[in-house]
């Protein structure tokens, strides 16, 4: 047989083991996306899993669909990620199961896509890239915790944009105009899944200088040169839309933070404490170990002189590697620094309300790079080793895999449910004012009150600024009859909100107000029952001073309904109690428009009902 028939016998076979092994890499990649994260399938909702989904109204009716688009009532603007939420209440309801897998499957899609680009980029050990990234345990957080379908949806459309706008060169499948406007459009949509994507157009400049640039700079030809200055002006439109969705989260971040007290310190703090994280995070890819939620508190006070190494360390080498021309190393340490800007403390959000700068799903899109990085690192040993080498180097990887596939199926089992969460924190860092509070609420709805009260009140030791943590202790305290301590701390709460007009006609404080109320008017009861028995007894003086007491304290708690009513006027609970205590304080005139009231708001309700017809046959 001739060379050349048997070369041409032997091609279809080569191309349909090329193939099959493309098969094999995409298969790989979607069980390293799907396998670790099972147990999470069993998971439920926890934490902010409330207020962004099962206690969330909106999610609930079409016309809240609007109004996740107007951001009227949402604490950021994230209006696809919300919508995508409406559709899954309307799919699954509260059945937790479709929610973890739809971002189970979307993590599985984003190693897919990151392989792709990094193929694109001509990065080596692409195909190992994109299984540390699916597999990788800081990313469990991302994945298992419902709520950070924010991370996973956003990297989703992020990944696309980055495509599309190589596509624009390349042009494998698409015409420039199609890839560019695809590329936009990707872009918009990532932004309004989660706004931390605004550093995008820089990674594509990056991108696009890593395309465009020789390896030896004195080769850097025109080619080279106006390709690059192409993908410059094709940025602007992004960096235009970046700017204005920056701009906007700043806005909600300021309406949802308000006049609370977010403590970053002064700015020379920020700027080494940035420096700090980004060392921080690059720790968290190479070595994630005890993981957890929420992290030890960040000082955050004026820095000492050796604070600011890390920063200058990572000033230093980046212009060493520019000198130096290390093409691979800077685009891997430049991407990972820019893609942490946005959360690493130099503006003030709503992340740093735990006191710590870093999180784990505050590095989702970060990685790629230093993964990528170290990826590379083992595709050229592999490549440039003996066989022994490569024997060495295979083993280490697979171990590595099968220890981070582990330790992510641990941490997918974490956020079962609240109590795994914050038991898990607990045991590495106790001191997490945001854990005491969650477990202190379960503990309240399972009416274990005695169990719940050191959780609050460790709540307001870590956290004394917010005016809730009091209410919450306030509560447990009335149900346990320590009603004194408990309006104790529900007037330190009233302090904190009336000393800030963003809070001070609040929902929050209109909810002190009716709890106090309620409190005092409790204890007036029981003040106009002692003044009843030292009567009884004969006591004038006791009775007198009991009988004072009562009054003040009905008086006041008047005065803490009107001021509910006039921040929520259509409350029928504050309606309905304010009846009441006039009705029993002989003051029915007063009482009765707010006992009709509660009946036009809630047609029927027992309690205005029966205390309505008591008073009108008392009239006949």
């Amino acid at each position: 047989m001739k060379p050349r028939a048997k070369a041409k016998r032997e091609q279809p076979r080569t191309i349909q083991l090329s193939k099959r092994w493309e098969i094999a890499k995409v298969a790989a990649i979607i069980l390293a996306g799907v396998l670790p994260y099972l147990p999470a399938l069993r998971g439920g909702f926890v934490w902010d899993d409330e207020p962004l989904i099962t206690s969330n109204l909106l999610l609930r009716t079409s016309s809240g669909l609007g109004e996740i688009w107007a951001g009227s009532r949402t604490a950021d603007y994230f209006p696809l990620t919300n919508t995508v939420f409406w559709i899954e209440h309307h799919l699954f309801g509260n059945n937790a199961t479709g929610y973890h897998a739809l971002n189970i499957l979307l993590q599985a899609a984003n190693a897919l896509l990151l392989w792709r680009i990094l193929l694109r980029l001509k990065i080596p050990g692409a195909f190992l890239a994109g299984l540390i990234f699916a597999i990788h345990p800081v990313h469990a957080e991302s994945v298992a915790w419902i709520s950070e379908l924010k991370n996973v949806l956003s990297m989703f459309f992020f990944l696309i944009s980055a495509l599309f706008f190589f596509e624009i060169e390349d042009q494998r499948f698409l015409n420039r105009t199609v890839a560019y406007s695809a590329s936009l459009v990707a872009f918009l949509l990532a932004l309004l899944s989660k706004t931390q994507v605004v550093f995008l157009p820089v990674a594509l400049l990056l991108c696009a200088w890593w395309r465009n640039s020789p390896v030896e700079p004195k080769r850097q030809g025109k080619g080279n040169s106006l390709r690059l200055q192409r993908a410059i002006v094709r940025t602007v439109p992004f960096f235009l839309i970046a700017i204005v969705f920056g701009l906007i989260t700043i806005w909600f971040q300021n309406r949802g933070i308000g006049e609370e007290e977010i403590i970053l310190g002064p700015f020379t703090r920020r700027l080494t404490n940035a420096g700090m994280a980004i060392w921080w995070y690059a720790k968290q890819v190479f070595a994630p170990v005890q993981l957890m939620a929420v992290y030890p508190q960040w000082r955050f006070d004026t820095p000492a002189l050796v604070e600011w190494l890390p920063l200058f360390a990572i000033i230093g080498g980046l212009l060493l590697l520019w000198r130096r021309h290390s093409r691979g190393l800077l685009l891997a340490f430049a991407y990972f620094i820019i893609a942490l800007l946005p959360v690493i403390g130099i503006v003030r959000m709503s992340y740093a309300r735990s006191g710590a700068l870093v999180a784990d799903h505050l590095q989702y899109f970060a990685d790629i790079s230093l993964i990528a990085l170290f990826s590379a690192g083992v595709a050229r040993l592999w490549s440039n080793g003996r066989h022994e080498i490569r024997i060495v180097t295979a083993t280490v990887i697979l171990v590595l895999l099968g220890l981070m596939g582990s330790y992510t199926w641990a941490r997918a089992g974490v956020y079962r449910d609240e109590q795994t969460l914050w038991q898990d924190n607990f045991s590495k860092n106790p001191n997490t004012w945001q854990g005491h509070n969650r477990v202190g609420q379960l503990l309240f709805k399972q009416e274990k009150f005695a169990e719940a009260a050191p959780h609050f009140e460790r709540a307001v030791q870590l956290k004394p600024e917010l005016a809730d943590n009091y209410n919450l202790l306030g509560l447990v305290y009335c149900r346990l009859q320590r009603f004194e301590e408990g309006i104790a701390q529900y007037r330190k709460g009233l302090q904190l909100n009336e000393g800030r007009p963003s809070t001070a006609q609040s929902v929050s404080t209109a909810t002190m107000r009716v709890n106090l109320a309620n409190a005092l008017s409790l204890t007036g009861n029981s003040f106009s029952n002692l003044a009843q028995a030292a009567s009884e007894r004969g006591d004038v003086t006791a009775a007198q001073a009991d009988t004072k007491e009562a009054d003040a304290r009905f008086t006041e708690a008047i005065e803490q309904y009107e001021k509910a009513l006039a921040i929520e006027p259509e409350h029928p609970a504050i309606h309905r109690n304010l009846g009441i205590l006039l009705s029993r304080l002989g003051r029915n005139e007063e009482a009765i428009p707010h006992l009709r009231k509660v009946l036009q708001l809630v047609p029927n309700e027992p309690s205005a009902r029966e205390i309505l017809d008591m008073i009108e046959a008392q009239r006949q």
